[in-house]
C-alpha cells in the first residue's frame, strides 16, 4: 500500500468544511494504468459513524496521508470494476448493514473547463501529449516530477475549475520570460491525446529545492552567497515586471535554487496572497473579506520582496511570523548597510515609497574578487572583501486564494515547505484568515 500511494493512488488535496461538520473530501489521482490517470474525489461523512466502521477509523486518524492510504486499502479491490467518468469521478463511501458501499457519480462541481489548444496557438513551444511523459514522483498538490526522453521536468496541472485563468496567465508569463536568467525555464505545454485541450505546463527542475527549505536547514549561509541570491531574485522580479506581469505570491517558497546555485522565481500566477505576507495597504480589505486578487500588483510584489530579502539577511524562513514592522536593526553583523537600506525601502508602509525592482538592482555592489561560495561550502571570513559602488537607498503559512462559486477557498500545503513543488505551497498549522466558505488543503 505504501508503495502504491506514491504513484497509483496519489492524494492531491483534502477539503474540510468551514461549518465544522464532521465531513471530508479527498482529491485523488488514480493511475488506472501506468499511462491512464483519473481524477477522483472521495467523500466521507464521519457524523454518527458507528465504532468498527471505516468512517469512524478515518475520523480518529490524524494524518491525511494515512487516511488516504486506509481508503485505498479499503476499496482497492473494487476499483477495477468502477467505470470512471472522463471528467472527474466522485466515490462516496458509506457503511451500512456492516458493509462498505461505494456510490459512484460524476463530480459536477469539480469539472475543470480545460482551455482549448487554440488558447496557446500563439506560443511557439513544445506541446507534449500526456502519454509522452514518464512519471517520476509526486511533489505536492497537482505538481509532479516527470521525464521526457530522459530529461527531467516539473509538471504542473490545473488544480481546479476556478484556477484556469491563473494557469493561462502563468503559461503566458513563462513564455514571455523564456529568455530570463532568473525565472524558471519554461519547458512547454501538455495537451490531451487528441491535442484538443491544454492539461498542464512544464518547467525545468531545480534540484536544490526551495529557498525556504535551504534557509530552514542550513545553519550557516555565507553572506556572499545570500547576496548573490538576493540580487538574482531582484533581477528576476524586475524581469517579470518589465515584461508586464506580476508574480502575485512572492515568498521564499516560490524561489528555487538550481544545480548551479542560482536562484529562480517560480509560480507567476497571481493565485493568492499568503497569510502574513500581505502588504499593509490590503489589510483592511482582508479584514472585510474582500477579494484581494484585485489589489495584487507591482507594489505588493515589492513589499513581499522586502520580506524575502529580510528572511535572506536574517537566515530566517518565516518572516511572516515576525511582528510588524519588520526591522533590520537586528540583522546579523555580516549584513552591510546598503542591504538594510534596500530592505527598508521595499517595506515602506506607503506603496508610493517603494522602489521598483529595476532601480533596486543598481544598489547592489560589484565585487573585485568575484568570489561567491557554493551552497554547502565552509565558512570564509569575508570581512576583507573589496566592494565597489555600494549604493544607498532610502513556517508557517497557508496560501489564501479566492473563493470559488461554491465558496471553496484553496489552501495549499505540502511537506515541510514547498520545495520545487510550487502550487504556492505551505505546510504548517492553519494561521487563521480563512475566507468565507470552505477550505481546501493539500495534504503532506
Amino acid at each position: 500500500i505504501d508503495k502504491e500511494i506514491d504513484w497509483r493512488w496519489i492524494l492531491n488535496l483534502s477539503m474540510h468544511f468551514r461549518d465544522q461538520s464532521d465531513r471530508e473530501k479527498f482529491f485523488v489521482t488514480y493511475a488506472e494504468t501506468p499511462n491512464l490517470r483519473r481524477r477522483l474525489t472521495v467523500s466521507c461523512d464521519y457524523r454518527d459513524a458507528p465504532e468498527g466502521t471505516l468512517e469512524r477509523e478515518l475520523a480518529d486518524m490524524r494524518y491525511q496521508r494515512d487516511k488516504s492510504a486506509k481508503i485505498y486499502e479499503a476499496i482497492k479491490e473494487s476499483l477495477p470494476s468502477i467505470q470512471f467518468y472522463e471528467t472527474i469521478t466522485n466515490l462516496k463511501l458509506k457503511t451500512s448493514g456492516g458493509r462498505l458501499h461505494v456510490h459512484v457519480t460524476e463530480d459536477i462541481q469539480e469539472i475543470i473547463p480545460y482551455p482549448p489548444v487554440v488558447a496557446i496557438a500563439h506560443l511557439r513551444c513544445p506541446k507534449y501529449k500526456e502519454s509522452d511523459l514518464e512519471f517520476e514522483s509526486h511533489l505536492s498538490g497537482f505538481v509532479y516530477k516527470v521525464k521526457i526522453k530522459d530529461k527531467v521536468y516539473i509538471k504542473k496541472e490545473i488544480p481546479g475549475p476556478d484556477t484556469v485563468d491563473e494557469f493561462l496567465y502563468e503559461i503566458n508569463a513563462l513564455y514571455a520570460l523564456k529568455g530570463s536568467q532568473n525565472v524558471i525555464r519554461f519547458g512547454g505545454c501538455i495537451v490531451d491525446e487528441r491535442r484538443q485541450k491544454v492539461k498542464g505546463l512544464l518547467i525545468s527542475f531545480a534540484p536544490k529545492g526551495a529557498l525556504i527549505d535551504i534557509i530552514y536547514h542550513e545553519k550557516h549561509l555565507p553572506w556572499r552567497l545570500r547576496e548573490k541570491w538576493a540580487k538574482q531574485i531582484v533581477s528576476g522580479l524586475s524581469e517579470v515586471h518589465e515584461a508586464g506581469y506580476v508574480q502575485g505570491d512572492f515568498t521564499l517558497s516560490n524561489i528555487v535554487i538550481d544545480e548551479n546555485d542560482d536562484a529562480k522565481i517560480i509560480d507567476i500566477n497571481r493565485r493568492g496572497c499568503p497569510v502574513g505576507w500581505e502588504p499593509p495597504e490590503v489589510t483592511a480589505m482582508i479584514d472585510g473579506l474582500q477579494r484581494i486578487g484585485m489589489y495584487i500588483g507591482v507594489k505588493s510584489d515589492i513589499f513581499q520582496l522586502g520580506m524575502v530579502l529580510w528572511g535572506i539577511a536574517h537566515i530566517h524562513d518565516e518572516p511572516e511570523a515576525m511582528q510588524r514592522p519588520l526591522s533590520m536593526d537586528t540583522a546579523p553583523p555580516d549584513v552591510p548597510e546598503y542591504f538594510k537600506n534596500i530592505v527598508d525601502a521595499c517595506l515602506c508602509e506607503r506603496p508610493q515609497g517603494r522602489m521598483s525592482a529595476k532601480d533596486i538592482i543598481a544598489l547592489f555592489p560589484k565585487h573585485n574578487d568575484g568570489y561567491v561560495p557554493r551552497l554547502g561550502d565552509g565558512h570564509r571570513d569575508e570581512d576583507n572583501a573589496v566592494i565597489e559602488g555600494a549604493g544607498t537607498g532610502n513556517g508557517h503559512g497557508y496560501v489564501i486564494g479566492e473563493p470559488d462559486a461554491n465558496g471553496i477557498v484553496e489552501v495549499s500545503l505540502n511537506g515541510r515547505h514547498g520545495g520545487q513543488a510550487g502550487e504556492s505551497g505551505y505546510n504548517s498549522g492553519v494561521a487563521g484568515l480563512l475566507l468565507n466558505g470552505r477550505v481546501r488543503l493539500t495534504s503532506p
